[in-house]
């Protein structure tokens, strides 16, 4: 057992990060934005800035406090994200994140580790991310099992309100690493093969990304304001030049929506199970 459990409730430094409009779009392109989504990536008029975001100042502070539990990048897997929005971004500015580690629990085949995040900026808080982040190999040191998590399952025989086939490319883990989130197994082929994998994984976030961008596209008019958060579990890997197929669902309560990912190729759910809120 490495981990250190008594790092549940540190903190990290606050860190500080300058970004424009060149860093927004960025992070829209790595997406798969281009042409049809001139909002989101051209310097005039400013750019709106996708909620998702969020998670592009909280990869440092994430990655700090995982090392304070002592957790290894190698056995890392990534298995839940949510982001939340409290106002939208501004096409510029700087931001401003601390991380804190909020739990630690026992899931056998390994740790699971809750990692949260704050964001200001110029002093206004604008976003809260969570972390799910399972480490393989670290279980069954005695501890709880984690609290319950989201079980959001699309409505029986419904056809989805959104269908997108999505095609990624090869190169599209190492265009979306220059967002920030430089984890090697997604981009060193010896790293991904120690983690049990024949090549460079995409990271769970771009496909998290990619799905929340068509989900506000088509529910919420492609307008941040309306956006309120979304949560993912995910449950497969996948590899750069699958092809992924966003399907979304509205639900009986207004302003909620499954949402899931499938890899074209294999017909495997990358995520099974996320909810989509928005303002209607």
């Amino acid at each position: 057992m490495t981990l250190d459990l008594g790092t549940v409730g540190r903190e990290t430094t606050l860190r500080e990060q300058r970004y424009d409009w060149r860093d927004a779009a960025l992070y829209a392109i790595s997406l798969g934005c281009g042409q049809g989504d001139y909002a989101f990536v051209r310097n005039d008029p400013p750019p709106r800035v996708l909620p998702t975001f969020a998670v592009v100042p909280a990869f440092q502070p994430i990655f700090e406090a995982l090392g304070f539990t002592g957790g290894n990048l190698v056995t890392l897997l990534h298995s839940g994200q949510r982001v939340e929005l409290l106002a939208p971004f501004p096409a510029a500015g700087v931001m401003t994140t601390r991380a804190r580690v909020a739990g630690i629990w026992d899931m056998k085949i390994g740790a699971f580790v809750v990692i949260d995040s704050e964001t200001e900026v110029e002093g206004a808080a604008v976003a809260r991310t969570s972390w799910q982040l399972l480490l393989r190999g670290e279980g069954g040191f005695g501890g709880e099992r984690p609290p319950a998590i989201l079980r959001t399952k699309p409505p029986e025989a419904a056809p989805p309100d959104l269908r997108v086939e999505v095609p990624t490319h090869a190169n599209q883990a190492l265009l979306y690493r220059l967002n920030g989130d430089i984890n090697p197994i997604h981009a060193d082929p010896a790293v991904a093969r120690a983690a049990g994998f024949d090549r460079p994984i995409l990271h769970g976030l771009c496909s998290y990304g990619i799905a929340a961008r068509h989900a506000l596209r088509t529910l919420a008019g492609d307008d941040p304001r309306r956006f309120v958060s979304f949560e993912a579990r995910f449950s497969k890997v996948v590899m750069p030049g699958d092809t992924l197929i966003v399907e979304a669902w509205q639900l009986g309560e207004p302003g909620q929506a499954a949402v899931t990912v499938t890899v074209g190729e294999t017909g495997e759910k990358a995520i099974a199970n996320a909810l989509f809120t928005y303002r209607p």
